[in-house]
């Protein structure tokens, strides 16, 4: 909370009050913050949603290597499985790192664990 009483854009979850703040809690302050920083359409709409920046955040995360269990509980994703269905092509290919731990690990006097 702000001084003013207002919810900010990360508020902590509040589990035992079941407050979870959503796109709704702030839509008039974050299309106010858009307007002021001139991030519209010429129409007058948004550039940017709460919904395309959590996509950002994820997909942007993902490209870089952060683990997908890690991004999942941050989007507050029930199960893993919906992470890995929607943003599962944007894990690194990990087929090619895998290939070349097993066979840095079975080369001729590789160190064993």
């Amino acid at each position: 909370m702000t001084a003013s009483g207002q919810e900010v854009l990360f508020a902590p979850r509040d589990r035992a009050k079941g407050t979870m703040p959503t796109a709704t809690t702030y839509a008039y302050h974050f299309r106010k913050a858009l307007k002021d920083a001139g991030i519209i359409k010429p129409d007058g709409s948004p550039k940017y949603t709460p919904h395309c920046l959590r996509h950002f955040f994820a997909s942007t995360a993902l490209a870089h290597g952060i683990p997908i269990h890690e991004v999942s509980r941050w989007l507050g994703h029930r199960s893993i499985k919906t992470t890995v269905d929607v943003y599962g092509h944007l894990v690194p290919a990990s087929w090619d790192r895998c290939r070349t731990v097993m066979q840095t690990a079975l080369r001729p006097g590789a160190p064993t664990s």
